[in-house]
């Protein structure tokens, strides 16, 4: 699993995943660490100093908390599920072909109506800083112990207006003709980009398997030609339609319009505070556990 030398200290952690530029592991009960991959640390760096904005800018608790950064290293929550996995397991898939076979179970509606609460949330407050997630799918979209979700891995993130580099279907769409001039790209990154792919997750949640997931590369030609998956007139069927044609000029708008549904109540809203220097404590925690546990990590100067 591991084609790159580490250092001996990560050895001892429990591996949690890798991704393009970095590797992430278990240092502590609730606690993972966010190491560079080599050769990747510029992009690594991007997440870092996202955080450093959002931290800067009190967010609500819709994001895995950062608790301390250095050039190539973060600590951050390790949460226990995220939705990928947690749709997986309501399901029968073959995993060679990747498609699910049957659906065992579907969420229940309120909890549904919850989730995309809590994310239009997120997205609407990261717009409010001009900046986009970037690689919106249900892998980056972990569950706490409350069953509450959270945004997660904003290596790709970048300014509203930036180009969209693009993601696979059903989460990235290329544009067709009325696209304009970006005929046959992703667009820019925007509010069009975030809410198709919040679009998609909807639809995910709604019918326990990715639209499209078993046409293989199809869905690129189905999806830019906007040949849509059938739709029943259900609200939150309503509400994927108007997300995958782009229907919310802003995501703020997207998050008022998910709000009014009824399980949005059920959503957390509370500002994240440092009632009781929760995140001063746990960065000097971190700071103990980097000194005694990774003293032997490549770190340079802090990001934070």
């Amino acid at each position: 699993m591991l084609f790159e030398e580490l250092p001996k200290s990560l050895d001892k952690c429990r591996f949690v995943s890798k991704g393009a530029t970095r590797w992430v592991f278990e240092a502590a009960p609730g606690i993972a660490i966010k190491y560079f991959v080599r050769g990747r640390l510029d992009e690594f760096q991007v997440e870092n100093e996202i955080y450093d904005l959002i931290e800067r800018n009190h967010p609500p608790p819709l994001f895995i908390r950062s608790f301390l950064r250095l050039p190539g290293l973060n600590f951050m929550q390790l949460m226990a599920d995220n939705l990928d996995a947690r749709l997986q397991r309501n399901q029968r898939r073959d995993f060679e072909k990747h498609v699910c076979l049957e659906v065992l179970r579907l969420e229940p509606t309120p909890k549904i109506e919850q989730w995309a609460a809590e994310l239009s949330a997120a997205l609407a407050w990261l717009e409010s800083l001009g900046l986009v997630q970037g690689d919106l799918r249900p892998t980056n979209l972990l569950l706490d112990s409350d069953d509450h979700l959270k945004l997660a891995d904003f290596d790709s993130s970048c300014k509203i207006g930036a180009e969209n580099l693009g993601l696979a279907p059903p989460w990235s769409r290329v544009l067709g003709k009325e696209g304009g001039q970006l005929y046959g790209t992703f667009g820019l990154c925007g509010a069009q980009s975030e809410q198709f792919a919040f679009g998609s997750i909807l639809y995910n949640l709604t019918r326990g398997f990715e639209p499209y997931e078993d046409k293989g590369v199809e869905a690129v030609s189905l999806w830019q030609n906007m040949v849509l998956p059938q739709l029943s007139d259900s609200r939150l069927d309503a509400l994927t339609l108007c997300c995958w044609k782009g229907d919310f000029a802003t995501l703020a708008d997207l998050a008022k319009a998910v709000a009014v549904l009824e399980g949005a109540k059920r959503a957390a809203t509370a500002i994240a505070s440092e009632e009781g220097g929760y995140m001063s404590k746990m960065k000097g925690y971190c700071e103990k556990l980097l000194q005694e546990n990774f003293a032997d990590l490549d770190v340079g100067t802090p990001a934070n």
